[in-house]
């Protein structure tokens, strides 16, 4: 009996460092803006890009509907009821590691690129069983993250 106390200890020791094993953190991603914000913008989030994630009826996309990406049952770890959280990343954002808005760069920007159905993105486009945002509503997009995603 002795003899096997100190063996279970070095395997349970042993066990114990393997469960937190040496895990590699994934880099920081650098979502700060390389947008000139010194021009003045002409797409507003309040009047045209946040009407998008509205209800079908309302004239919008539904992105917010409280089975997508609003809501506490929100999608992919994304929600788009707040300025705020449209721009943290997201669970698929976060395992490609590109920022969900860079905002002066929509390429670099997974949210656009989702709306686009860009390569490299998991996925369907968004909005997911609904009809697909239009050109002109993607290129409002693009140009809101191009002029610096600004919360106006």
């Amino acid at each position: 009996m002795k003899q096997i106390i100190p063996v279970l200890i070095v395997a349970v020791t042993a066990a114990a460092a393997g469960c937190g094993g040496e895990t590699t953190m994934p880099k920081p991603v650098d979502c700060t803006s390389v947008a000139d914000t010194t021009q003045p913008a002409t797409v507003s989030f309040q009047n045209d890009i946040r009407p998008l994630f509205l209800a079908d009826l309302d004239g919008g996309y539904g992105c917010g509907d409280s089975d997508c990406h609003g809501g506490i049952l929100i999608s992919s770890d994304y929600s788009v009821d707040t300025y705020e959280s449209l721009l943290e990343q997201g669970e698929q954002a976060r395992d490609l590691g590109i920022c969900s808005i860079k905002p002066g760069d929509p390429d670099a920007s997974y949210f656009y690129r989702k709306l686009s159905n860009a390569s490299g993105i998991a996925g369907v486009p968004m909005p997911f069983g609904k009809p697909l945002m239009d050109q002109e509503d993607r290129e409002t997009v693009r140009v809101w993250i191009l002029e610096g995603a600004r919360n106006n």
